[in-house]
């Protein structure tokens, strides 16, 4: 940890302590109700990279490690960091612009996909912001960005052109893929949580503005034993007809209650949804049909387990943030969880699918479900810190309300995921949570990479997220 010095400088007047009445509201101010009791010495709403560096510099001067939130959507809330700073970004460099010229974006680490999508559509452009509407940019973009159509077009950290930051000596530096702050710009890039710096500013390349299209299939697999069959021929057909580009598929299993009001968590029907959502990229809607006709036709031994279909239809980014946001209510007492895995593509499917079964098909909340995103994205860890191959994203995301069922819920958790992990090539930066699961969130070599440039620029410890990644290395075996 930084030593503080003999006579450490006061906090800025604009930090919020413990004894003010808005610390609590502001300390938790995450997407999840299940926060852990960590409590930082002060909370900080920085509006300019200048206010950034200064609130850096305190830290150092008084020894205090320094945690960064922008949209508060990491289940596990690292940014909590015990009598350290929390740096709320959200109000951050939030004026947007677009250079016509070079094509592209600049805005905040607090920019949410909802915002972004909004200022893009203005001046016709789109760039891969969050599926989520109120996931800000900074988070996003450190953990790599799990954007739309990242099936053909990558992940959203191969969008990214610049980022401004400010480091654990609070000195501002515009990094890049070339020049002296090349190695900045691969760490943040996929260090999520372990990242050692505050974003404050995204430059992102951009393309012209689409329609979007969907269609959803919506099968019944009873108790679990239609899953197999269905989510082999899900991925049998995005491996096959499906366009690689302008295309994303993801498949979610759920109760057909869930959508019910009120905060009723015990599972009475043992009817099991599982739903597949395409979405198109195109400019009419016989473009839309031409990308999402491979999803059209069903096989005839499956015709007995569908019982909806939603054919191909203009939609909007709205409609499609409303949609995400019923996957994932928040605001009333909701206590989630999240585990996952990226899956090892040498790993034959029907040994995919029986390991990962429990995690979709035993859902144990009403509100609780098991996602898996066709990502098809295979990272160059020489390009970016993001560097396990992202054939599929599976996760299991469990929601309750009685904090008395927390620990019954971690068990559940950790227990499928456990049987999952044999048929896994590490986990999704973003999902990682030391205090459930240790596991990979890059590949060796990347994370040694990682944490030599971490050393580099953060030797006294500031930004403390490293410690929970770094344990994979020993922890796994391969110091």
């Amino acid at each position: 940890m930084p030593q503080p010095p003999s006579s450490p400088p006061p906090l800025p007047t604009t930090a919020i302590l413990p004894s003010s009445p808005s610390y609590e509201p502001l300390r938790t101010r995450f997407f999840n109700a299940r926060l852990p009791a960590h409590r930082p010495r002060a909370i900080l709403r920085p509006t300019t990279t200048a206010a950034v560096a200064a609130a850096v510099r305190h830290a150092a001067a008084l020894g205090l490690p320094v945690g960064v939130r922008s949209g508060g959507h990491n289940f596990a809330a690292p940014s909590l960091v015990p009598d350290g700073l929390l740096l709320d970004v959200r109000g951050l460099n939030r004026a947007f612009s677009y250079d016509a010229r070079t094509q592209t974006a600049s805005f905040g680490p607090g920019a949410t996909g909802e915002a972004l999508s909004a200022q893009l559509a203005h001046v016709g452009r789109f760039w891969p912001f969050g599926h989520s509407p109120t996931v800000g940019a900074g988070g996003f973009v450190t953990n790599g960005g799990q954007g739309w159509f990242m099936r053909g077009w990558g992940a959203a950290s191969g969008w990214v052109e610049a980022l401004e930051v400010v480091t654990a000596r609070g000195d501002v530096v515009v990094a890049a893929r070339e020049g002296e702050h090349a190695d900045l710009f691969w760490a943040a890039r996929g260090g999520g949580r372990a990242f050692f710096g505050v974003v404050t500013r995204v430059w992102g390349r951009t393309v012209p503005m689409r329609r979007v299209w969907d269609a959803t299939l919506v099968f019944g697999i009873g108790g679990g034993e239609g899953f197999e069959e269905v989510l082999e021929w899900v991925l049998e057909t995005d491996e096959g007809p499906s366009p690689r580009y302008g295309v994303e598929t993801a498949v979610v299993t759920c109760w057909p209650d869930r959508g019910e009001e009120g905060a009723r968590d015990e599972v009475v029907s043992r009817e099991l949804m599982l739903v597949v959502n395409c979405v198109a990229w195109a400019d009419s809607l016989a473009e839309a049909a031409t990308l999402l006709r491979p999803w059209a036709e069903v096989p005839p031994e499956l015709e007995n387990r569908l019982v909806a279909r939603v054919p191909v239809k203009e939609t909007s980014w709205e409609e499609l943030f409303k949609a995400q946001d019923q996957l994932n209510p928040t605001g009333n007492g909701e206590r989630w969880q999240c585990d996952s895995i990226f899956n090892d593509p040498k790993v034959p499917k029907k040994q995919l699918i029986e390991a990962i079964k429990p995690a979709f098909c035993d859902l144990p909340t009403r509100k609780s479900i098991g996602c898996l995103y066709i990502s098809d994205y295979f990272p160059d860890e020489e390009d970016q810190s993001m560097s396990l191959p992202q054939q599929y994203h599976i996760s299991t995301m469990t929601c309750w309300h009685d904090p008395a069922k927390d620990e019954e819920m971690k068990k559940w958790m950790y227990d499928v995921y456990e049987r999952a992990q044999p048929v896994s090539c590490g986990q999704y930066v973003a999902d990682f949570d030391e205090n459930h699961r240790i596991t990979k969130i890059m590949t060796d070599k990347a994370l040694r990479k990682f944490l030599q440039i971490r050393e580099k620029y953060d030797p006294q410890e500031m930004f403390t997220g490293h410690r929970g990644p770094a344990k994979a290395l020993e922890v796994l075996g391969r110091l």
